[in-house]
């Protein structure tokens, strides 16, 4: 049986942002994640998850994702456990890279693979209940101490598309949330470096959770849905590490990583550029990077995902290009039609 989530930007009201995460809840889903943002009109992730917690009763729920620079690691530490608390057990922290807000606040990103691992290892320490002493290379800590009760077992995870990130993800935390690859050739690429990384540790990948976190859109106007996530692959793409382009984009245009390693040297105005492209990002480009479209389309996507072994799936959902409202056009089709495609019994009656 697969486990969908759902994952949002809270720029709505608050008081819409918790109907949709209640909304998931009676659906079905199993999480709500919202993206830890900032300076696009995004509510405070923690607050909104606190109503989130106060309004639902059981579908688990956390920042998606929360970084090392804009939030110290101690602070995130007491963060989660007080949502752990106020919602009786539900919380879940997905750690990645970052980098909203980070010009305005005038915050550099260096160093983010030690960065996560430092991170973890304070987090996981604070977790445990004990006085902390850590002296990292990026961060340090003497005698800190939580002071109130956690659950033990938090479930850490690293969410990211870098190789060295998934890595580290197999090494040391309790899953991977593997970012935006949807096709074949990307989650083998992915699950590999997970697999890389647990072996390092000692560990099985059968060990570390794996969480696909996929561009979401279904319409019946399967084209439309294609253009809804267009804006947000197209992002994802550009700011991709170079080093995994050989292998995701094999079968496209030859010039397709140069372009967009032009458009990643020109900032802003380069992701217009790719946005505007066809030539290079085609449908077929963004459709491998996404599950959009009819019904259809989305089952058989979900399908290849599944097929890795993976049976967590988190949506991030787009009802229309650059929209970040909405979502329950998109997250009640998709529990309606594509849902039941992959309940227990559904998954017998196709084997």
């Amino acid at each position: 049986m697969v486990k969908f989530g759902v994952g949002m930007a809270p720029v709505e009201p608050l008081k819409k942002v918790v109907s949709v995460a209640k909304l998931a809840e009676e659906l079905g889903f199993e999480h709500i994640v919202h993206a830890d943002q900032r300076f696009s009109g995004e509510k405070d992730v923690f607050v909104t998850l606190a109503a989130d917690a106060l309004h639902t009763t059981k579908i688990k729920l956390g920042p998606c994702v929360s970084d090392p620079f804009s939030r110290i690691p101690a602070m995130l530490a007491a963060a989660i456990a007080s949502l752990d608390e106020l919602s009786g057990g539900r919380a879940l922290l997905a750690l990645g890279a970052g980098g909203s807000g980070f010009a305005q606040m005038h915050l550099d990103r260096r160093h983010v693979n030690q960065a996560l691992r430092e991170t973890v290892t304070m987090i996981r320490g604070l977790f445990s209940g004990q006085p902390v002493n850590f002296d990292g290379r990026l961060y340090k800590l003497t005698n800190a101490h939580l002071g109130f009760a956690v659950r033990p077992g938090i479930p850490i995870l690293i969410a990211s598309r870098s190789p060295l990130n998934l890595e580290l993800a197999g090494e040391i935390a309790d899953g991977a949330v593997i970012a935006t690859y949807a096709a074949k050739e990307q989650l083998a690429f992915a699950i590999e470096r997970v697999r890389a990384g647990a072996r390092k540790a000692g560990r099985r990948l059968e060990d570390v959770r794996l969480i696909s976190w996929v561009y979401t859109s279904i319409s019946d106007d399967g084209r439309q849905a294609v253009e809804n996530v267009r804006p947000f692959v197209t992002q994802a793409l550009v700011n991709t590490s170079p080093e995994a382009y050989p292998v995701i984009l094999d079968g496209f245009h030859e010039a397709l990583p140069s372009f967009l390693g032009t458009c990643r040297d020109m900032g802003p105005a380069g992701l217009a550029t790719a946005y505007q492209d066809r030539t290079y990002l085609t449908d077929e480009v963004i459709k491998r990077f996404s599950v959009a479209g009819t019904a259809e389309d989305c089952v058989k996507k979900i399908e290849e995902i599944t097929s890795f072994g993976i049976n967590e799936i988190w949506l991030r959902c787009f009802s229309a290009p650059r929209s970040e409202v909405n979502h329950e056009t998109v997250i009640v089709p998709f529990a309606e039609q594509v849902m039941p495609r992959f309940t227990a019994d559904a998954r017998r009656s196709r084997a």
